[in-house]
């Protein structure tokens, strides 16, 4: 079992650069940091705020904005929804509906491939979400076993890309190998050749998540039965997307129609629905990680009433327990209010690092 992703925000944590307060750490890529926050009613935010002086570009950074502003208007439950995005105090920021779970990258590295049901199940969240990208004009852009969540409901795509596109922090133009950017505001060239490059993500987002390795530059050894776990009829396009030349790669519908059970008689059909998609210890992780970012939320609900938790936090099985809080007519008139930081310490010592399961 591995440590869960969290730690306490820290004393360099952006202040007041987007309308949410930060309540935690969640991740630390190359391009910045990510928080987990709290929207109106409780509902948890992905923050995503990128390294001091990316996107000073004002042409990038415009080009980037007008992409997530088409985003936001997909209706697809695959993607993580766009909630906002904004350029503050010389700092790009990007939320996003927060996704509790693995990322395909830490679960495979920590758990092992997916079973043959969760390799097929990915394959049709990838092929979709790519598709529905394509409708608005946007693409793939690169997608990377990082940017997949494994939750509870199934995988999910948190990360579409939007800095990659863009390049190199202070770049105005797009890196070495990326798509072309469309002279229509916010919208990106789509053509089969760029279509064919998310089909080889996809294809190699496959590969890793059925044999644990990364894709080789020949990959036909998944059409062996004895390599990797994943359905027979996914071996040879999972290969043929990975093929150098770009025209002899599968079409998205050819990828779509293999992982399909459409294909299949009803009975082998409810069978592979009824088989389990992830690894259980996978799972119970996806299933902690949302209670723990449950137990944030009612924390720091208890800092802004000024309420002092009876109890230290406490785990039970599985999953974190809560005590229920002193009400307000409990506190003696001497005790002070408590702050932020009172509550950071506290769940520094007894949620951030605590191992699932434990």
């Amino acid at each position: 079992m591995g440590f869960f992703a969290f730690e306490p925000v820290g004393s360099d944590a952006p202040e007041n650069v987007s309308p949410y307060e930060l309540r935690a750490l969640v991740a630390t890529g190359a391009h910045g940091k990510t928080y987990l926050a709290f929207a109106a009613g409780g509902r948890p935010v992905a923050v995503k705020v990128y390294r001091f002086g990316f996107g000073a570009d004002p042409k990038a950074r415009a080009r980037m904005l007008r992409a997530v502003t088409v985003a936001r208007s997909m209706h697809c439950e695959i993607a993580a929804p766009v909630i906002g995005a904004g350029f503050t105090m010389h700092r790009l920021w990007l939320a996003t509906a927060y996704q509790a779970g693995p990322s395909l990258a830490d679960a495979v590295f920590q758990y092992g491939p997916l079973p043959r049901e969760g390799v097929r199940r990915l394959a049709l969240t990838l092929t979709e979400l790519v598709g529905e990208l394509h409708l608005v004009g946007l693409t793939g852009r690169g997608l990377i076993p990082a940017d997949v969540v494994l939750t509870e409901a199934g995988p999910r795509v948190v990360d579409l890309g939007f800095a990659r596109v863009e390049g190199a922090a202070g770049a105005g133009g797009p890196a070495d190998g990326e798509p072309r950017i469309q002279d229509i505001p916010g919208r990106y060239l789509s053509s089969a050749e760029i279509l064919a490059e998310d089909v080889r993500d996809i294809g190699a987002i496959l590969y890793f998540a059925a044999t644990g390795r990364t894709a080789p530059a020949d990959a036909s050894d998944i059409i062996r039965p004895n390599v990797g776990d994943c359905p027979a009829a996914l071996r040879e396009p999972i290969a043929a997307s990975l093929r150098e030349n770009p025209a002899r790669r599968p079409r998205l519908a050819e990828l779509t129609a293999a992982a399909s059970a459409s294909s299949v008689p009803a009975t082998t059909a409810i069978q592979w629905s009824a088989a389990p998609w992830l690894p259980a210890a996978a799972m119970r992780d996806a299933e902690e990680r949302a209670a723990v970012v449950a137990g944030i939320h009612r924390q720091h609900s208890w800092v802004a009433a000024g309420i002092l938790p009876a109890n230290e936090l406490t785990t039970t099985g599985a999953v974190a327990g809560i005590a229920r809080p002193a009400g307000p007519e409990d506190r003696k008139p001497h005790e002070e209010r408590l702050t932020a930081g009172d509550v950071s310490r506290s769940l520094a010592k007894k949620m951030w690092r605590r191992r699932p399961g434990q």
